[in-house]
Formats: C-alpha cells, structure tokens, sequence
C-alpha cells in the first residue's frame, strides 16, 4: 500500500542546494563534531549563559529594578522569573511536536538552528536596551523580551540542539562522541563566561565613561556578532543521518514487535504510586531550585562578599574568584569516573554531598573574616558537587525500571516531559527566590559615591542583612545542596540494593512474554554487543568506500593509504592497553 507523505512545517522551505550540508560522509567526522557539535554551538551557548548569569543584574543594578524604585518593581521581579519559566516549559512542549512534524528536505531539526536566530539577536537588543519610560511599561517590555528569548527563540534552537546528537547517527559510539562534544562546550561555555564577561564588560565601560547601559549592549553586540557565524558553522556542519534514513524507508518491519505505549494519564498514576520515582523527581526539583539561586547570585557574590564591598572590582574579583576556586575542578574530573566505577554512585554522591556541606558552610562564616578559607571552601565543594552532578541523572532508568517492576507499566514519555517542565520552573523559581530576598532585605541599586587612589569606583555598603543574603543565595545553596544528598541517599534512597532483584525479574517477565509468542529471547546485553558489531562493520565498510573514492579521485594508492591507516589505529590501540594495565581503575 502507497504511503502520503504529510505536509509537515517547512515542506517547501530551504530547497536549493546551497543549504545542503557540507557533511557527506556516512561515518561522523572529526571536522563534524568539532565545528558542528563544538565550535557551532557555542555562540547560542554562550548568549544564553551570559543572559542567565547577567540579566537579573542588569535590572536589579544598571535599570534600577529594586525597592530603590518602588515596592512594585521589586514585586515584579520575584514573580516574573516564575512566570516566564511556566510558558518556557509550556513552549518547549509545543515545539517539540513542531520538530516531529517538520519536513524541510534539510531535516527536521538542522532549519530551525538558522531560523531561531532572527528571534534569538532581536530580544537581545531588546532586553539590554529597556527603554527610560514608565515603570510598568518598562516591566511589561522585560517580559515581552525575555519571553521571546527564552520561550521562543531560544527553545527553537535549543530543542533541536538538544536532539542533533540523538538523530545524527545510529552508531552508538559516534553518537556518543557527538552528545560528549556537546557538554563539553556546555561546560567551557559557563567557565569563560565567568571569568571573562564581566572583564570584557568593564574594560568597554571604561572606555565609553563608565556608562553601564551602553557597555551592556556593545558587549552583547559583539557577542550577537560571534554568535550568527558560529551558528552557521553548526548548521552547515551537523547531518541528520537518521532523518535521512526514515525519509527513504517507508515500510515498517513487520517482524518487529511494537510495545503499545500507555497514555500520560496512567503512566503519572502509576509513577504516583512508586516512592523513588516520587522522590528522584522531588530530588530534581529542589537541586535545580537551589543550583538557579547559587547561580544567579554569583556576580552578587563577588562584587558583595569575596572582599566584602568591592562591587567597584566586582568584573576582576569574579574572574579570580572563578579561576581560583574552580580550578581543582578539571583535574578532578580524571578521578571521579574511576572512582565512581570502584566505589559506586551511592557512595561516592554520600561522600560529594559531605564534601559540598564542609566546604561551603566554611566559606560561609569565613566571609568578611577569611579570605583564603572562602577559596578554599569553594574550590572544596566544587570538587564535591562534581560527583553528584554527573551521576544523578543515572537513576533516572533506575526508577523507571522501579514503577515498570511494581505497575507493569513503561513512564519514559511522562517522565521525560516532566522532568523538562520541572527543569525550566526549577530555574524561575530560584531566581524569583533571590529576587525575594533582595526585596526583603532591602538590597538597593548600587549607588557610586567616589573613586579609590587606585582608580577603582567606589560604591555605598549594602545593609549587612541583604550581604549575608548574597551569601547565603551562593554559599548556603551549596551547602544546602550537598546537605540534601547526603540525607537522602543514607535515610531514604537506595535503590541501589533492590536493583539487581529488579533487572532480573524484568529480565523473567521479558522471557516470558518471548515464550508466549514463541520469539526466541536475546538478553539486552547480547542485543547491544551483536548492534554495536553491526555498527562497527558498517562504519568500516564506509570508511574503506570513502577512502577507496578518495583514493581514486587523487590518483593515491589504495592499499598503502589504507595500511597507513591500519598502522595508525594499531598504535592507537597499544597505547590505551599499555594505559589500561597502568591504571586497572
């Protein structure tokens, strides 16, 4: 039977071949995952690290957005944040079912990184350019802008983003690598900013008079001017193998067996009934609370706390302060997988969360009197926070795998959306909670009344009440944070010791099902050695054909550039077994 092909969004769009990507190769490249999953993504990346990081301060601090100016905008600015990240969760639901139903012959996800810019430098301008009028259409202009950047523009290329890696390859390793490159930009994106931003930021005011206003949008230019090219770069760099694939298969395989999902309604009732499902999501829920507050907090926290009253300075104090107390944080990251893999994820989130509490509630009470102590506490709970920061989202198979042993019944799709929504409201939540703080407290619009011998501004003391809620917004989180892991994980959360029973009760009810409808039962491991063989022999059948047109293209001789490469990838593989007996962990 002939199958209609349904005319999604952007069926007719992007059709010359100009647009076409310039990735032709089956297997994934390394000129892909750079410029495509690293280099290309970094300029939405670092916009939107510098508007999560920064924004809150440019209101608060440059356009005076506290009780400075009224109780009402100061209000404003508590509820807003929460508001905003409702209709963000809400719009990253609706476009993932645009990104379902696009059909653009440039895949379904690659058109929107180009198309969401348009959107993405508008509300930029928008949002560092406020406009000196009333005090609510000032407001109303903040939510317009924000809302366009963060639940429009932004969700179109970040959903898709999100995806790319998933949709670019069925080999798992190439795909892997691809998702890998990607956190990696995430990370370093966060790091330069920090440490770089508000050096940049200063040195600009500097040279227009020390008008912060403008500085933010000069800055914010130049990093709209970054950001388009490398977007580009990402586009053009990035293929949808799987897309393609799809598109040129229009039969399923009737031999396949197709597990009927069970509807959102029933997948929620059941994981209502499971208590470590209940308390993952709880756990999610508060740790992004509190890791939004300790972010957002953090140029407070350098221009308040490091040195007390040194907002003058604030741009070189956070730099040091990030590169300080951060800096253990990379080699460390060498040692916490291995360790990880020797000790287990309980143990070691345990001992993280331990770690996290000491250092931080050290640097909390050595404010004002210690400053060494402050580095050091902070550098202390970074490297504690990395050991349940990368294995918290393990457990989320774990306690999926629970509900399915206790109620019959698959969540991945509720569970997901979920996890999304509670994500993006986490994060509106923590920064309307600051934004109480500082209303309560009295925190105040920086008021510069001299310059030091140094030439450094010199700016009015905040009251000591609003200072050690700036400290507690960045140091108690952490604390709090680790706090928070180390009472679940030994009170309540071990999922740990019932897993085995559970996997392999699973696996029963699997064979069983097999056996009923005379199928013979592969174990999950066997089916993943047997895919990832297939995909291993596939890529080197491509990587011989290309290599082989290559070749014959350049009048090369086959058989040594293929030996040359041999060669290579035996050598390779000496060094990581001769690295493997060195280090058994």
């Amino acid at each position: 039977m002939q199958q209609t092909k349904e005319r999604g969004f952007l069926h007719g769009a992007l059709q010359s071949h100009i647009w076409d990507t310039r990735i032709k190769s089956a297997n994934v490249t390394k000129m892909e995952r750079i410029f495509g999953y690293m280099l290309g993504p970094f300029g939405v990346m670092l916009l939107q690290s510098i508007v999560n990081s920064y924004f809150n301060q440019y209101l608060t601090d440059v356009r005076g957005f506290t009780v400075s100016k009224g109780l009402w905008i100061a209000s404003f600015m508590v509820v807003f944040p929460v508001v905003s990240k409702v209709i963000d969760a809400v719009t990253n639901v609706i476009m993932a079912k645009i990104l379902d139903r696009t059909t653009c012959r440039q895949g379904k996800l690659r058109p929107w990184f180009i198309l969401s810019l348009p959107i993405i430098i508008l509300s930029i301008y928008m949002m560092f350019s406020v406009p000196s009028f009333g005090v609510k259409l000032q407001a109303v202009w903040v939510i317009v802008s924000y809302n366009l950047f963060y639940s429009v523009g932004y969700t179109m290329w970040y959903m898709a983003y999100e995806m790319s890696a998933a949709l670019s390859t069925r080999n798992v390793k190439q795909r892997s690598g691809n998702s890998i490159a990607g956190q990696i930009t995430k990370n370093i994106g966060t790091g330069i900013v920090s440490i770089t931003f508000p050096l940049i930021l200063q040195g600009i005011c500097a040279a227009i008079g020390e008008n912060l206003q403008v500085g933010y949008l000069a800055v914010m230019s130049i990093v709209c001017c970054v950001a388009v090219p490398l977007t580009f770069m990402q586009y053009f760099f990035t293929r949808e193998r799987i897309t393609e694939e799809r598109r040129n298969q229009f039969q399923d395989d009737p031999t396949k067996i197709k597990t009927k999902e069970e509807g959102f309604g029933r997948q929620l009732h059941a994981c209502l009934k499971d208590k470590y499902w209940i308390m993952f999501i709880l756990l999610i829920m508060v740790y992004q609370i509190l890791n939004a507050l300790k972010s957002v907090s953090q140029v407070y926290y350098a221009g308040w706390v490091v040195h007390g009253n040194s907002y003058g300075n604030y741009a070189a104090i956070q730099a040091k302060f990030t590169m300080v107390a951060m800096a253990p944080m990379g080699p460390m990251l060498f040692v916490v997988v291995p360790m990880i893999k020797k000790f287990g994820r309980r143990k070691m989130i345990i001992l993280g969360g331990i770690l996290a509490f000491v250092g931080s509630t050290a640097a909390f009470f050595s404010a004002g009197d210690s400053t060494l102590i402050v580095y050091l506490g902070t550098a202390f709970s970074g490297v504690g926070g990395m050991f349940y920061v990368y294995t918290m989202m393990s457990y989320l198979g774990d306690v999926i795998d629970h509900v399915e042993y206790n109620k019959g019944i698959r969540c991945e799709g509720m569970t997901a959306a979920l996890v999304g929504f509670v994500h993006s409201l986490s994060n509106g939540v923590g920064l309307g909670i600051f934004n109480l703080g500082l209303m309560l407290f009295k925190y105040r619009t920086p008021e510069k009344i001299g310059v030091l011998e140094n030439g450094v501004a010199q700016f009015a003391d905040q009251n000591t009440v609003a200072v050690t809620w700036i400290n507690f917004s960045y140091q108690g989180a952490i604390a709090l944070t680790g706090l928070l892991f180390v009472v679940l994980f030994v009170f309540f959360f071990d999922i740990d010791k019932i897993m085995p029973k559970i996997t392999r009760e699973l696996e029963d009810r699997k064979k069983a099902e097999c056996a009923a409808q005379g199928i013979e039962y592969i174990p999950s491991e066997e089916l993943q050695r047997i895919e990832v063989a297939e995909q291993k022999a596939e890529a080197e059948r491509n990587r011989v054909a290309e290599l082989k047109a290559r070749c014959e293209k350049k009048g090369l001789d086959f058989e040594a550039e293929n030996k040359k490469y041999l060669d290579k990838l035996a050598r390779r593989h000496a060094r990581k077994r001769r690295h493997k007996t060195k280090n058994p962990l």
